[in-house]
């Protein structure tokens, strides 16, 4: 269980990096580069939902809304 947290807390991190990173390249009108960072945050949404399917309804249905799913 320990093993698996630390994982998670891993890619929790990550997960934050890339979203942000979208965001960021959305402010500077790169849209295409937003969708690859958005892409890498949609994998690290799959990973966490899939340890925890009944969590993360919000990143469940993000991923829906964006075709990510």
């Amino acid at each position: 269980m320990r093993q698996e947290t630390l994982k998670y807390d891993s890619k929790g991190r990550n997960l934050l990096t890339y979203s942000d990173r979208g965001e960021q390249a959305i402010r500077q009108g790169d849209s295409e580069i937003a969708e690859a960072w958005f892409d890498q945050a949609a994998e690290y949404w799959k990973q966490a939902i899939a340890l925890t399917p009944g969590n993360y309804i919000e990143a469940q249905n993000w991923l829906k809304i964006t075709g990510r799913s």
